[in-house]
């Protein structure tokens, strides 16, 4: 896949569908394709990984550790999806869950660091960027707060 069909995924796409013709161009710059078979780690939790991806084709599963229960999977992402935005910001760059391919998924990953130039760079970029990131944040930290909700509620049968 090339830069071109790159562009023209990414410009059908809602996550950059109100990008200026020269934003979309910057973030299509620092794209690339990726693919995982079935099983295959993407990144661990804990892990610094230097891209944040969007789902093309497949499923992905994002999972956590908790102590005496192990690895537990708090959402699984599909097509349009977009995940390891821990690499975009500055102070994190940790991953904060593990990323799993459930069956063979496909990719464009983007360059988190050249990312975080470009819109260090462009204010206006950055914004928009930004402002997506933290709707993917909230809506992870939403995921995560119900899964161990319903997960401790099982568990703890009789309490307060």
């Amino acid at each position: 896949m090339n830069q071109q069909s790159i562009a023209e995924i990414l410009s059908a796409n809602p996550w950059f569908e109100s990008l200026r013709e020269d934003h979309l161009s910057t973030i299509v710059s620092i794209a690339s394709l990726c693919q995982w078979q079935a099983g295959e780690t993407i990144f661990r939790e804990g892990d610094r990984d230097q891209y944040l991806y969007m789902i093309l084709s497949g499923r992905v599963a994002l999972d956590i550790s908790v102590p005496t229960r192990g690895r537990v999977t708090i959402l699984t992402l599909s097509k349009n999806d977009v995940f390891g935005w821990s690499a975009v910001l500055p102070v994190v760059e940790i991953k904060t869950a593990g990323a799993r391919a459930i069956i063979a998924t496909q990719a464009i990953a983007f360059d988190a660091i050249a990312l975080r130039e470009a819109c260090d760079r462009d204010h206006e970029l950055g914004f928009l960027v930004y402002r997506r990131l933290t709707n993917i944040i909230a809506g992870r930290l939403t995921a995560t707060r119900l899964q161990l909700l319903d997960m401790y509620a099982h568990g703890q049968e009789g309490g307060n």
